[in-house]
């Protein structure tokens, strides 16, 4: 099941954790990746690139958000 867009920002927006694991959140403005719930600021639509692996992520040039822990 592919997840879009939409439903994945909503989750960010909501900080709903039923998307974790699931994708994760590539942040083009600070370089990292998070999970959909990370209590950190609500990045900007344009920012936000979503990957199906934390491996997608790094290998797309993004580190490890040191608050959600997305790859712990």
């Amino acid at each position: 099941m592919e997840i879009s867009f939409d439903d994945c920002y909503h989750a960010m927006e909501t900080r709903d954790s039923g998307l974790d694991g699931r994708v994760y959140v590539g942040v083009t403005s600070t370089g990292i990746y998070c999970r959909p719930s990370c209590p950190s600021r609500l990045p900007k639509r344009e920012n936000v690139r979503i990957y199906a692996t934390a491996g997608d992520a790094r290998e797309a040039g993004f580190r490890a958000c040191l608050r959600c822990k997305p790859d712990a």
